[in-house]
């Protein structure tokens, strides 16, 4: 593929412009098609690098968890806490009336 140069003369300047030159054509041979039953099509591989793997065992679903309980589990009286300067918070005033 050569270039070819073209001068061309402006204002007393010269300028180089390069072009490509036109492309060869590309001659192609079809290929000859083959009688024998052995055409080229696409098949699936068989080499053993190419094969699915032996079925493997799945790990065991997760297991349920138990519902919580719906029993209280404090049977007997609850307890809280009281500490003995709590009536203090609550004074009335009665004085005013």
């Amino acid at each position: 593929m050569g270039i070819s140069e073209k001068l061309h003369q402006m204002d007393g300047g010269h300028v180089v412009l390069k072009s490509p030159s036109p492309l060869k054509p590309i001659l192609t041979k079809s290929m000859e098609k083959k009688d024998d039953d052995e055409e080229e099509e696409c098949s699936t591989p068989t080499r053993a690098e190419s094969r699915i793997c032996s079925k493997l065992t799945c790990p065991p679903a997760p297991k349920k968890r138990k519902p919580a309980s719906s029993r209280c589990l404090y049977a007997g009286v609850r307890e809280f806490f009281n500490p003995p300067d709590f009536e203090t918070l609550f004074v009335r005033n009665l004085k005013g009336a």
